[in-house]
C-alpha cells in the first residue's frame, strides 16, 4: 500500500473546508472565464479593439504565469489566478471566434465544450471515489510530459503536417486530462498547500484540455 493510500483515506469533500474552498475558487474561475470568453468571441469584432485586448491579455497572462512560480502570499496568488483566468479566457475567446468563422465551426466548439465537460465530470468522480496513488500517477506523468515538451519544441522548428498536429493535439488533450485527474486527486487527498494555486492548476488543466480538443476537432474536420 502506498504512502498516500495509507495516510489519506477517502474523505467527504463536502465536509472538508479546504477542498470545498478550492472547488469554489475553481467554479468561480470557470464562471468568470466562460463569461469573458463569450463576450470576447461574440462582441469584439473591431480589429483595433481586438488587437489592444490581445496585447493586454497576453501581457497579463505572462505576468500571472511568472507570478504563479514565485508568489508566496495566498492573497497575491489568488489575484494572479483571476488575472490569469481573465487574460487566458480573453485570448481563448478570439480562438473561438476564429473557429466560429469557418464552416462547421460551431459544431467544433460545441463538441470541444461537451467533451471537456465529460472529461471534467469523469476525472472528478474517479478521483473522489478511487483514491489513486499520487506517487504512481506522478511517476507516469513525468515521461509523458517530457515527450509532450519535446514534440512541442520540435514543432516550432520543424515543419510538420496536419496529421502530426491532429495526433499531437489528441496527445495534449489526453495528457492534460491525466493531469486534471492527478490534481483532483491531490485535492481529495488533502495533498495541497495553497487553495488558490490548487484551483489555478485545475483551471489550467481544463483550459488546456479544451484548447487541444479544439485543435484536434478542427484538424479532423479539415481532413
Amino acid at each position: 500500500m502506498s504512502y498516500y493510500q495509507y495516510q489519506q483515506p477517502q474523505r467527504d469533500i463536502y465536509a472538508d473546508p479546504m477542498a470545498s474552498l478550492i472547488l469554489s475558487k475553481l467554479y468561480n474561475g470557470l464562471l468568470f472565464g466562460t463569461l469573458t470568453a463569450f463576450l470576447t468571441a461574440f462582441f469584439v469584432s473591431d480589429p483595433n479593439t481586438a488587437g489592444i485586448i490581445i496585447v493586454f491579455a497576453f501581457i497579463g497572462e505572462v505576468i500571472a504565469i511568472i507570478g504563479y512560480f514565485f508568489a508566496k502570499n495566498e492573497i497575491t496568488i489568488e489575484r494572479l489566478y483571476y488575472l490569469f483566468v481573465g487574460s487566458s479566457s480573453a485570448l481563448l475567446g478570439f480562438t473561438i471566434q476564429s473557429y466560429l468563422a469557418i464552416e462547421g465551426g460551431s459544431t467544433i466548439v460545441l463538441g470541444a465544450v461537451g467533451i471537456t465537460t465529460l472529461i471534467v465530470a469523469y476525472t472528478y468522480n474517479r478521483a473522489r471515489t478511487k483514491n489513486p496513488d499520487l506517487n504512481q500517477l506522478s511517476s507516469r506523468l513525468f515521461p509523458l510530459s517530457i515527450v509532450f515538451i519535446v514534440l512541442l519544441i520540435g514543432s516550432w522548428f520543424i515543419q510538420v503536417g496536419s496529421i502530426f498536429m491532429i495526433f499531437f493535439s489528441l496527445f495534449g488533450a489526453i495528457l492534460f486530462s491525466l493531469y486534471l485527474y492527478f490534481d483532483f486527486a491531490r485535492v481529495m487527498q488533502g495533498a495541497i498547500r495553497s487553495p488558490a494555486r490548487s484551483a489555478w492548476r485545475l483551471y489550467w488543466d481544463i483550459l488546456l484540455i479544451f484548447r487541444y480538443l479544439l485543435y484536434f476537432l478542427g484538424g479532423v474536420s479539415r481532413r
